[in-house]
């Protein structure tokens, strides 16, 4: 096969680097004010962040070194797998972008390539971090990504009221919900170990320039939201190169509602289906896998189809995703602010309080109200399961079937004589976001 223009600027960039350290650069001082991490490379064959993350540290070194009110640090993800002779390889053992869960961080160092990977990532992180909570500033954590099939660049995020400063900046599509799909995200265990705002950039295809390009524009922007570089400072017009390759759709948002997981190694995206495809739930074949066509089982559209070198069963086959409106958005920043509303939450039938925030509430009720209202209020899913609400006129009804059960059924005791119990399958759990719960202190 003829090699393209985009695989040998950004294939050849990767395969001649090399990664000894884990961190690449740093400029400014985190007395200054706000940190910024740039973490590139999670995934090996995603070397694109790193080469615009130097790009703009090497710029600074040139013209803005004195003019940092804060400061930028870049690191990269996954060394081992960077390093690796195949540039196509994505991880050695396991995805590191979805191993990064309170589980996995128990295990030892030696138990995978990628725990070791882990470890080594958020030692420098905590170490990072330490310096800015001794300093009194804040860290930030960009973590940069490019996709397997061509994309337009978007930002995907945890939605708390902190994360949508930064986040909802970025001139193109927005998504919400991803963490509740996938666990183990760095930026998730990011919020959820070190309390710092942290979001991610999907540049576009792995081999692609443009992506490198999109990234570069990315940290300008970042930089200005976190008022360590102003964007006057670049003669560029960042925003509007991003705006430009949205296609119109800079500030949609979009709610992911569906992951579907490879289950066989044959697993193949269909021709013609691609990110932002729109499917119908159970009529539209979007892969397949196992000699068996592979439907969404919900409407809405495609995101990151997996069209990767090496497919592993378990990594993501694709996601579905709807869009949400504007007003939505506004709606759900003034409710979750209100005392009010977590109390009313709280005192439902079915409803029952754990520690920390978390909630669990009774499935039959949790799956009528739907991730959708959870997020208005600034919930996020820990645990759901696959039941549906219905819809129109069937979901209403089904709500107050659903709300006077339990109201007649009473208060369900576990083994400790108080609440049920969280490994009680008959309970979705929802916990306030981290940040949010910040915000009201």
């Amino acid at each position: 096969m003829t090699e393209t223009k985009s695989e040998r600027v950004v294939g050849a960039a990767h395969q001649a680097d090399r990664y000894p350290d884990r961190e690449l650069g740093r400029a400014g001082e985190a007395s200054l004010g706000t940190t910024l991490v740039i973490i590139g490379g999670v995934h090996g064959n995603e070397p694109a962040g790193l080469i615009a993350g130097r790009r703009v540290l090497d710029r600074i070194a040139r013209e803005h070194g004195e003019n940092l009110q804060g400061q930028v640090v870049l690191l990269a993800g996954n060394l081992a797998a960077l390093n690796h002779e195949d540039p196509d390889l994505r991880y050695v053992d396991h995805d590191l972008n979805r191993l990064c869960t309170d589980e996995r961080f128990n295990e030892p160092e030696t138990t995978t390539v990628e725990h070791q990977q882990m470890h080594g990532l958020f030692d420098a992180l905590e170490q990072i971090h330490a310096s800015c909570e001794q300093a009194g500033r804040r860290m930030i954590v960009l973590d940069l990504h490019t996709t397997s099939a061509p994309s337009k660049p978007v930002v995907a995020f945890e939605d708390s009221l902190a994360a949508r400063k930064h986040a909802m900046r970025m001139p193109c599509p927005k998504y919400l919900g991803i963490e509740e799909e996938v666990r183990g995200l760095v930026i998730d265990a990011v919020t959820r170990r070190l309390g710092c705002v942290s979001y991610l950039i999907e540049g576009g295809q792995h081999d692609d320039p443009v992506s490198v390009d999109v990234h570069e524009a990315a940290i300008w922007i970042a930089m200005d939201t976190a008022g360590i570089l102003p964007l006057g400072a670049n003669d560029g017009d960042p925003i509007g190169f991003l705006r430009s390759l949205s296609s119109g759709r800079s500030d949609t948002v979009f709610d992911v509602r569906h992951r579907e997981p490879i289950r066989d190694a044959d697993f193949a995206i269909l021709d013609g289906i691609e990110s932002g495809t729109a499917v119908l739930a159970d009529k539209t074949v979007i892969a397949l896998q196992g000699g068996r066509d592979v439907y969404s089982p919900i409407h809405g559209s495609v995101f990151l189809p997996n069209m990767q070198t090496h497919k592993r069963v378990g990594d993501d086959g694709f996601f579905i995703v709807r869009q949400i409106s504007a007003g939505w958005v506004n709606l759900s920043a003034r409710l979750r602010k209100a005392d009010w509303v977590h109390q009313v939450i709280g005192i439902m039938p079915g409803v029952y309080h754990a520690e920390d925030s978390t909630l669990l509430v009774d499935a039959d009720l949790a799956c009528v109200l739907r991730r959708q209202v959870f997020h208005l209020f600034g919930y996020r899913l820990v645990r759901h399961d696959d039941r549906q609400g219905g819809d129109g006129l069937g979901r209403v009804l089904n709500g107050f079937k659903a709300f006077f059960a339990a109201l007649g059924r009473g208060p369900i005791r576990g083994k400790d004589g108080k609440g049920p119990d969280a490994d009680d399958d008959r309970f979705w759990i929802v916990q306030r976001r981290r940040l949010d719960r910040r915000f009201d202190r």
